[in-house]
């Protein structure tokens, strides 16, 4: 009987398709920088226990030097503290959600939290190219977009 189970439930896994399915949400457009060759942008969600509120912290930095934070070039104009409809912290979870996924696990750390993101909520940054006008002159410039990849799998 077990080698049946066994059997039929490998031609189940065999024959149903496993797809993983994902969706963006938008966080939020900001001014571009320029992060190549040696630039960095860093994406992290953060939370405040407090008042249950959760939000997307954006730093880009035109210039990165791994381990040197007072040789990078991360200007405070370009650290953005973003809100986003329905990421919240649960306090009874100790983590941050959007929804249904888990984007982030909040542990206690020696001075301050410890954010461990999990994956279902991938942040992404991407450039686009923005056209604005002054009424007589159509100009351009770079904007980075933010968005959130949520991942779903099969049996959630």
């Amino acid at each position: 009987m077990k080698t049946v189970i066994a059997l039929l439930s490998t031609i189940f896994l065999l024959a149903v398709p496993v797809t993983a399915h994902s969706k963006s949400v938008f966080v939020a457009k900001v001014p571009g920088v320029w992060r190549t060759p040696n630039g960095a942008a860093f994406l992290e969600f953060r939370s405040n226990p407090d008042l249950n509120r959760a939000w997307v912290s954006a730093t880009l930095c035109d210039k990165y030097v791994t381990g040197d934070w007072a040789a990078s070039q991360c200007k405070p104009y370009n650290s953005y503290k973003i809100r986003v409809a329905g990421l919240v912290y649960d306090r009874s979870l100790g983590a941050i959600r959007l929804g249904k996924h888990v984007c982030a696990w909040v542990e206690d750390g020696l001075v301050r939290p410890i954010f461990r993101q999990t994956g279902q909520c991938k942040l992404n940054i991407g450039a686009v190219r923005q056209d604005y006008t002054d009424g007589f002159d159509t100009y351009w410039r770079p904007m980075d977009v933010i968005t959130i990849q949520l991942n779903d799998s099969p049996g959630r």
